[in-house]
């Protein structure tokens, strides 16, 4: 992902920045928020602004939302040119996001879409 050579790759830099839609089957606008549980997401690039990792881009990835905290971890890129990358891409700059006042056990309170980050190695 970050190898510049690889014409293939997306040529980006670690602790790049985006916001991101956790996942596409949440229903709701970009400003609401919503319930996760652990699992599978599909993710979209919302609001980007490098033309590597344009806006529509979708991502694969898994929350965890059982601890104190939901960790989000992006490992697949499709772009909206139909080609599919690897990625890291973290929730949140630390590689978490706090729970909502709203959180139960199995259903965090988060706001659908969020910051994510690029990152070389997971937090």
């Amino acid at each position: 992902m970050f190898n510049r050579a690889n014409k293939q790759g997306l040529r980006m830099r670690p602790g790049y920045s985006f916001m991101l839609t956790l996942d596409i089957r949440q229903p709701g606008s970009m400003g609401d928020g919503g319930f996760y549980s652990d699992g599978v997401v599909t993710g979209m690039v919302r609001v980007s602004e490098h033309e590597s990792l344009p806006e529509g881009t979708l991502l694969s990835g898994y929350l965890w939302t059982s601890g104190d905290v939901v960790v989000g971890r992006y490992t697949e890129a499709q772009l909206p040119d139909g080609r599919t990358v690897p990625v890291c891409v973290v929730l949140g700059r630390g590689g978490y996001i706090e729970k909502g006042p709203d959180s139960k056990p199995g259903a965090a309170d988060l706001a659908r879409s969020l910051p994510a980050y690029l990152v070389e190695r997971w937090p």
